[in-house]
């Protein structure tokens, strides 16, 4: 495919549709932690089955990585990305008029089906279109439109469901999918492989090669803990952690989880402009973003000890530093044949969400160990978690963190250097 001189029309082109997709896509990921007191109200839920609910978004997401990153270096990816969303509309309207657990989860299940490559796909496009030292920087972008999805989902989304109820609010988001099939249908320019023709074995080929390689060994188990760390606490876990640990709620609650959708979306940008650098001057990059996964296991520390001090600090500095996994997409592409990039970036992407779902269910199955019901409040009981349990799970992860984050960097130089061990 013979790029075209790439103006603002064929950028914007090239961009636009995509970023709709990912918006909807982060903030049907997130909205979940502000919908939560209305989800237990309505459901009786607790935080096993919280997390568990909305862990099956990460399930069905997690499971679509492979076929759809098949078809991405098969087929046109504009074009692959929308079909898929015609699952996540569905399920995204389906989960709105929910009467009780079972439509919930079937809904959460084709909201997670359906973008599942959302990301992956504009990735994809931008691989085809755009030079090698400009993709960092495109990638940076887009993963900051996505971050303004996980901001819509904390503040906006709080007064939302205030004004107008859960269920509107997820109404309304399944018209902004079925939006963003139309844009990727009618604007968005051709992003087709050159790739042959992908057959089962070939596939099986390809994943082998992305597993065999140094940046699967040791870059994969970091990258993908710390990813689901992140995105964990951001869709889930800081709302509850906010509320029972540093007793916060409404307004006051929304105000702090707002401060860690900013630091991502600050850190993607200077992180992509950073590794864009480095890359054009011809300078090792993984280091950099070595150091800031391990800045990021330190920025974890503060919630295993329970610490409720300068909290929009704690928070912003969360979700800056742990913004940096996002390179890790741009780094790799370079080392990976050109037909294999979607499947690729797709098994990395599995084993992030891998990490989500099982870090999701997984803290709300500890912290459940420590359910309590406080004393009487304005005549009623209301039930609490301990904020022991919150401390335990967060110092587990960041000793599982810090050891993953040594091993990476256990890396031998050459390794280093795209070079397999």
């Amino acid at each position: 495919m013979v790029r075209p001189a790439l103006g603002t029309g064929f950028l914007l082109r090239l961009f636009v549709p995509f970023a709709v997709a990912y918006f909807a896509s982060v903030l049907l990921r997130n909205v979940n932690a502000v919908a939560a007191p209305s989800l237990v109200r309505d459901f009786a839920l607790n935080a096993a089955d919280l997390g568990l609910l909305t862990g099956l978004y990460f399930v069905a997401f997690t499971m679509a990585q492979l076929p759809l990153g098949s078809l991405l270096d098969r087929f046109d990816s504009a074009r692959v990305n929308a079909s898929a969303l015609l699952s996540a509309a569905a399920g995204t309207a389906l989960f709105s008029v929910a009467q009780n657990t079972i439509m919930l989860g079937i809904g959460r299940t084709l909201i997670g089906l359906g973008v599942a490559i959302c990301l992956m796909s504009s990735l994809r496009a931008f691989a085809i279109w755009l030079p090698a030292p400009k993709q960092p920087m495109a990638n940076g972008i887009m993963f900051s439109v996505g971050t303004l999805g996980a901001i819509a989902a904390t503040v906006p989304a709080h007064w939302a469901i205030a004004t107008f109820g859960w269920r509107a609010v997820f109404m309304g988001c399944a018209l902004l999918v079925a939006a963003s099939v139309a844009t990727l249908f009618l604007i968005a320019p051709p992003c087709r492989s050159r790739a042959v023709k992908t057959t089962p074995v070939s596939m099986r080929i390809a994943l082998g090669y992305v597993w065999r390689t140094w940046q699967a060994r040791r870059t994969f188990p970091a990258v993908s803990f710390a990813c689901g760390v992140l995105w964990a606490v951001q869709s889930l876990w800081a709302g509850p952690w906010l509320t029972h640990v540093a007793g916060l709620s409404g307004q006051a609650l929304a105000n702090v989880l707002i401060c860690m959708p900013i630091g991502m979306l600050v850190g993607n940008l200077f992180h992509g402009w950073v590794t864009g650098r480095l890359r054009e001057e011809g300078k090792e990059a993984f280091l950099y973003n070595h150091w800031m996964l391990l800045l990021f296991t330190a920025s974890i520390v503060p919630l295993a000890l329970k610490c409720t001090t300068a909290l929009p600090f704690v928070f912003f500095a969360f979700g800056f530093f742990g913004a940096a996994t996002n390179s890790y997409f741009s780094l790799l592409t370079p080392y990976y044949p050109s037909s294999i990039v979607g499947r690729a970036n797709a098994a990395l992407n599995m084993a992030l969400f891998a990490a989500i779902f099982m870090l999701q269910w997984g803290i709300g199955v500890v912290i459940n160990q420590y359910r309590l019901v406080s004393s009487e409040i304005s005549g009623s009981s209301v039930a609490k978690y301990d904020p022991d349990g919150f401390a335990l799970v967060f110092a587990i992860i960041c000793i599982i963190q810090l050891t993953l984050t040594a091993w990476m960097w256990s890396a031998r130089d050459d390794d280093a250097h795209g070079k397999h061990a």
